[in-house]
């Protein structure tokens, strides 16, 4: 991965005549992905974009971070950082990353810088968009930073980054519907990937996302939530707030969260979030469903305090089944 920072005394991005971001002093960071990198890429460089220090101090020395500074981002994806011009007149892209996970990549590239610098100090673009980018290249400054982990791993320990400022939102628009659906559209199939069949993670979003499968869970005491992490959507939860099982236990029906802020803690936090509301309902227990080969989401929530309890496989029509382990956190 590669981020390349342009000292900027401002620095705009118009896409079809309008603004889609601006920003004053601090960087013009153009942020391009190769195939083989990862999270732990993003997070090193959103570090390393925030602690570098390349602004004056009151010497005129160069010994001051964009943080320090009350800075701001401008960050563009930009694919073209992996040209390889070594053969002919014309570049070739072989080493860009695949289109879908480049975008993935530059998302949690963007989360990350703004849990260390702050919601309103990032503006972005929009990947794949035709953009048009305006700068002042302050002094100029132009710096190459290259990820440390890309196809050659090191020891080096991944850097600790801050939780977002999170919290949860009740779907109750039909904005807040298609969102949360979208939600699901991003995740689901990432997520079960080799799991379940590939015909099965439609058909479960349409059962379970469709605008009157929302009201209806929700008119029976089944909330859903947008998850929102520095005030954007991270993901979408729902849990019985409303009812309970015999033994006064309520369930977690749905939390999935975008890959672009999986090991950040976010999931943990809505966990302990909608156990606190059950709780405060009256709930003595609160218990999920998990697929028997989603061993991730089994090392979470054994993580989170929940143990496994039992097995059960149910029928959902179409062809399908769910196929899970039962797993409960008591109060």
């Amino acid at each position: 991965m590669k981020v390349l920072l342009q000292r900027v005394s401002e620095a705009a991005v118009r896409i079809g005549g309008e603004t889609a971001g601006a920003v004053g002093r601090g960087y013009m960071a153009l942020v391009g992905c190769r195939a083989g990198d990862t999270a732990e890429d993003c997070d090193r460089l959103a570090v390393r974009t925030a602690n570098l220090r390349v602004f004056e101090d009151d010497a005129g020395r160069m010994n001051r971070s964009v943080v320090d500074v009350g800075g701001a981002v401008l960050a563009i994806s930009q694919f073209t950082l992996y040209a390889d011009t070594r053969k002919g007149n014309r570049p070739s892209f072989v080493e860009a990353g695949d289109p879908a996970e480049a975008e993935l990549l530059y998302e949690r590239f963007l989360a990350d810088l703004r849990s260390l610098l702050g919601p309103d100090r990032v503006a972005q673009g929009r990947f794949g968009a035709d953009m048009k980018v305006s700068l002042v290249n302050d002094g100029p400054c132009t710096i190459e930073l290259k990820s440390e982990v890309a196809l050659r791993p090191t020891p080096a320990p991944r850097p600790r980054l801050p939780l977002p400022a999170l919290s949860l939102v009740p779907v109750e628009t039909d904005a807040q519907i298609a969102e949360a659906r979208t939600v699901a559209e991003k995740t689901w199939p990432r997520t079960y990937a080799g799991i379940i069949p590939d015909a099965q993670i439609p058909y479960m979003i349409e059962r379970m996302y469709a605008p009157e499968a929302i009201r209806r869970d929700t008119a029976e005491g089944t909330p859903f939530f947008l998850v929102k992490a520095d005030g954007r959507t991270a993901g979408v939860c729902s849990a019985d707030l409303g009812k309970r099982d015999a033994d006064g236990a309520a369930e977690l029906h749905k939390l999935y969260v975008l890959p672009q802020y999986w090991s950040r803690g976010v999931g943990h936090w809505v966990l302990d979030e909608l156990s606190r509301r059950c709780r405060e309902a009256g709930a003595a227990s609160v218990w999920l469903r998990v697929n028997k080969r989603n061993e991730r989401a089994q090392k979470a929530y054994k993580a989170a305090g929940f143990a496994k309890k039992r097995a059960v496989c149910t029928d959902i029509g179409g062809g399908f089944v769910m196929d899970d382990f039962v797993y409960r956190r008591t109060f």
